[in-house]
């Protein structure tokens, strides 16, 4: 009979501490964000797009909260111990992707949180972005063989959910904006201004923050850089998320598989090889031509 072996990569070791922190962050919203009838009477709970957890619209796990608040913190703690332990266990880049699909999809409803019930609007979700990205920027980057060409190759990624968001934006617009720009429909209030000139002006909005971001990619230092390259990963897989959640109701699946696609391209392009040992750590973070 075998016995269980644990993952001893040092990178998996550290980001699921990142993933334990992100799934502990969406159970305190959750708790914090339930309005006060929820403490003696369980069916008034809410998820975290404000709706009853009794809701058809986009259903969700959230009716153990239905149970109260001792139930829902019980089989949360389950959950979380049990994404941990799985993490632990699985091949090195399975257990990659698998944190950081779960850490993508929990910055997806701790941002809705803070979005939705608090009313941090884009703003909160962007700080809860930068947030995430620092943590993971302190947990992978010491260990990357390559960290220049890890960021280099992680512009892909954070392009290719920049150019969805874009894309699905305009799309998720009403028809009389193509010819009204006025009745536009975005949260964002930096994009609502170029909106407002039509769906050119939205256009040279994508191209400008595009350009910029590469350009402040190539300006960094290497800590900076890469916490750049995965907060706004983090902001536009949001954003993208957010029209086909909110809007076109596909789903808390749809947010969870584009979360597993873009953890996919994230590990395959640039946490692919084994790590390098771990040493001259803060060089390694400071450190621009290396």
């Amino acid at each position: 009979m075998h016995s269980l072996t644990f993952n001893d990569d040092s990178t998996v070791k550290r980001l699921r501490w990142v993933m334990v922190g992100a799934i502990i962050f969406s159970l305190i919203n959750t708790l914090a964000g339930q309005p006060p009838s929820f403490w003696h009477d369980p069916e008034t709970a809410i998820r975290f797009d404000g709706l009853s957890i009794h809701s058809q619209t986009n259903p969700m796990f959230d009716f153990f909260l239905g149970l109260g608040w001792q139930a829902y913190l019980a089989c949360t703690m389950c959950y979380c111990a049990a994404a941990f332990l799985m993490v632990s266990l699985l091949p090195r880049k399975i257990a990659l992707v698998t944190t950081f699909s779960l850490i993508f999809a929990h910055y997806f409803t701790g941002s809705s949180w803070l979005a939705v019930r608090w009313h941090f609007g884009v703003e909160g979700a962007v700080v809860y972005g930068i947030v995430i990205g620092t943590v993971m920027t302190l947990s992978v980057l010491p260990a990357v063989e390559d960290a220049d060409a890890a960021i280099n190759t992680l512009r892909w990624p954070m392009l290719g959910t920049m150019i969805l968001d874009y894309a699905v934006t305009l799309a998720g617009q009403p028809a009389s904006f193509w010819h009204r720009p006025e009745t536009m429909r975005e949260g964002n209030q930096l994009a609502r201004v170029f909106l407002a000139y039509g769906w050119p002006g939205y256009i040279v909005y994508a191209l400008l923050l595009v350009a910029g971001t590469f350009l402040l990619l190539r300006v960094l230092p290497r800590i900076g850089a890469m916490i750049c390259v995965l907060a706004t990963t983090l902001g536009a897989f949001g954003g993208a998320s957010n029209w086909s959640f909110y809007d076109w109701r596909m789903g808390i699946w749809a947010p969870v598989a584009y979360g597993i696609v873009v953890s996919v391209a994230i590990v395959s392009l640039a946490f692919a090889n084994n790590e390098k040992p771990s040493m001259n750590f803060m060089h390694s973070l400071c450190n621009c031509d290396g």
